[in-house]
């Protein structure tokens, strides 16, 4: 069953696909979806002369993206219709899209393929460097989303549903997820895309809640910005200001600037002491 098309997981490979075709440069794009451990279905597509290929077919093992299921290595053809790496069942949907160069990787999260990301070129030529490095770059982009967004969840089920061995309120289980809040952060500041971030800003938020479960959150007599609790957080991590330029994209003196706000609002002197302040309002997992 293909993702939702509103879910975060449609998101995700929404941003994954438009980055791949932006930095491979080639004109099409796209992400297949493992729906069975045998089959794939075509999901998002970016550049596609037909926009009624979603949830077109692809068992294991037939074609290029079925074959980067089977072998599980990204996989790329020079000229589809007369390469001897694949089989052939779908020349005709590939001629309709007058694509002739392809590569695909597979998407992996723990041992599972969920998904093949792809690019095509109108051209028959080997596909140089920059192309498969997009082709892989992007395929671990979505895979360490997915992950994440697994992690984040299944933290969150088992301390609802009391099966962890430690406490949601114990200082292990709350780094646990501190780390996952913190990885997401860091992933939607890379993808760029404003409806994926509200995705990531609804799993944050849910991590937050899920950290705090069973205890009262006071009423913060401050309130501090989204912007200046990111800072925070990356701060929490062991980032310097350069490393929480990188992470979140914002300039050295911002960083600067939401820092000392936070420090004011918290009644702190130290980016340290602004930490341990912010967890203790529970403004921080």
């Amino acid at each position: 069953m293909l993702p939702a098309e509103d879910s975060e997981e449609a998101a995700a490979a929404r941003a994954a696909v438009l980055a791949l075709r932006r930095d491979s440069g080639l004109p099409v794009a796209g992400v297949a979806w493992v729906v069975d451990p045998q089959l794939l279905r075509i999901g998002e597509t970016s550049g596609a002369k037909s926009q009624g290929r979603r949830g077109f077919p692809v068992p294991a093992g037939t074609g290029l993206i079925g074959v980067v299921l089977t072998t599980r290595r990204l996989t790329a053809v020079s000229d589809y219709g007369s390469s001897q790496q694949i089989t052939h069942e779908y020349d005709a949907f590939i001629a309709a899209e007058e694509v002739r160069a392809m590569a695909a990787a597979p998407v992996i999260v723990g041992t599972t393929v969920r998904a093949a990301l792809f690019v095509g070129s109108r051209d028959a030529v080997r596909l140089g460097d920059r192309v498969l490095t997009a082709v892989a770059e992007a395929a671990r982009d979505l895979e360490q989303f997915l992950a994440s967004r697994e992690h984040a969840h299944r933290l969150l089920t088992e301390a609802r549903c009391g099966r962890n061995t430690a406490s949601p309120h114990d200082t292990a289980a709350l780094e646990q997820v501190h780390e996952i809040h913190l990885e997401l952060l860091a992933l939607a500041a890379t993808l760029g895309e404003t409806r994926l971030k509200e995705h990531f800003g609804g799993v944050c938020s849910l991590l937050e809640s899920g950290c705090c479960s069973g205890r009262t959150k006071p009423e913060p007599a401050t309130r501090l910005s989204p912007r200046e609790l990111d800072v925070l957080a990356a701060v929490a991590a062991g980032c310097t200001n350069l490393d929480i330029c990188d992470r979140l994209g914002i300039g050295l003196e911002t960083v600067k600037g939401h820092l000392r706000s936070a420090m004011r609002k918290l009644g702190t002197r130290t980016r340290l002491e602004a930490v341990t302040a912010a967890r203790r309002a529970a403004l921080l997992p």
